[in-house]
């Protein structure tokens, strides 16, 4: 891809990505703020206390992602310039290859940290792994709501 398409790409995915907006709502209702992937990879790769060591403060967004995606924790293009919802089982899977790359267990597929063949889900890795996934998921969602109190 061209550095234009790619830039290009990236002012699209800005439009959407930290607006947090989902579309499709009833005319009249505000508008509902969901987490979404860019924030997640965001807030992953510089708030986490994961990697602010190897992503700077001032790393951008683009940053953010490719730093994830380089290191296995797999964050979709198209999920991320979509402005999707960040889910509870979005966070299972990016806090159980975190956790897998962090101890030096992560075997890789196509790039991304691939779950354990005994375990079904990123969940059961989860819950295997003694990794409260629900709470980091809500911890998540309160420290967004801080940042966009703040923003206001």
């Amino acid at each position: 891809m061209g550095s234009f398409s790619q830039s290009l790409l990236w002012l699209a995915a800005g439009f959407f990505l930290f607006s947090g907006i989902a579309f499709g709502q009833e005319s009249g209702e505000p508008p509902k703020r969901v987490l979404t992937h860019a924030d997640a990879g965001v807030m992953l790769a510089k708030y986490s206390g994961y990697f602010d060591r190897y992503v700077p403060e001032s790393a951008d967004l683009n940053e953010c992602i490719a730093f994830l995606n380089k290191n296995g924790v797999y964050f979709g293009l198209m999920e991320v310039i979509n402005g999707d919802e960040f889910t509870a089982s979005d966070y299972a899977r990016s806090a159980g290859q975190i956790d897998l790359l962090l101890k030096g267990e992560a075997e890789f597929s196509a790039g991304k940290v691939k779950l354990p063949k005994d375990l079904e889900t990123w969940q059961d890795y989860c819950t295997m792994s003694d990794i409260d996934f629900v709470e980091g998921y809500r911890r998540m969602l309160e420290k967004l709501r801080i940042a966009r109190a703040r923003m206001q």
